[in-house]
């Protein structure tokens, strides 16, 4: 949707009616600066945190973006820090959000790396 896609982005995927339902932000800068922030931030709503072959990030199902659910991860790529944040709206009724968030990242993350030419790691 927007960046410079050599140093970030962000993309949303759109419906004909209302918010769009899916967004993924990246960027190459500042991610232990945003992350920290938001560690901080939404301290209280109990954040889950990622597993330790994501980075360091965590993952909330409480509205702290325009979409419910959301999950950031600062990782590594190559020799660079990137941090990725995915968010999206509520899951249906029976699914574990967070456990799909999880599952967003390592998937984003493995995408990453192949459009960036490197290999994601904590």
């Amino acid at each position: 949707m927007n960046g410079d896609p050599s140093n970030n982005g962000l993309c949303l995927a759109h419906r004909p009616t209302g918010r769009p339902p899916l967004g993924i932000q990246w960027d190459f800068d500042e991610g232990e600066r945003i992350l920290g922030g938001l560690e901080q931030d939404y301290m209280d709503n109990n954040p889950h945190k990622l597993p330790s072959d994501l980075g360091r990030g965590f993952a909330t199902t409480h509205d702290i973006r325009p979409r419910t659910n959301y999950v950031i991860a600062l990782f590594r790529c190559g020799k660079k820090r990137p941090w990725m944040g995915i968010d999206f709206v509520p899951v249906v009724r029976g699914r574990d959000a967070v456990q799909d968030m999880i599952a967003f990242m390592r998937i984003a993350q493995q995408r990453f790396g192949e459009i960036h030419k490197c290999t994601p790691r904590p």
